[in-house]
């Protein structure tokens, strides 16, 4: 059977104060948004539910994974 894969991109750009530590907002940011297994879930639940739609239930997911970056979008 082959694979289709769906990747949802979802970017947030926030407004800071001057002087925010970016590395800083990452070591504390990027553990909390890792620890989400909720919202992990809820990504994967959607995609399931589209595909089994598509193909009547007869789609399986193999994998799922999930990305966090912080960065300055003017970098």
């Amino acid at each position: 059977m082959p694979f289709i894969m769906i990747t949802s991109a979802i970017t947030t750009v926030f407004e800071v104060p001057d002087g925010v530590d970016l590395s800083r907002v990452r070591q504390l940011g990027l553990s909390e948004l890792g620890d989400d297994e909720d919202a992990t879930d809820s990504v994967s639940i959607q995609h399931d539910k589209v595909m089994n739609e598509i193909y009547l239930g007869d789609a399986a997911r193999k994998t799922v994974s999930i990305s966090h970056s912080i960065v300055d979008p003017n970098e």
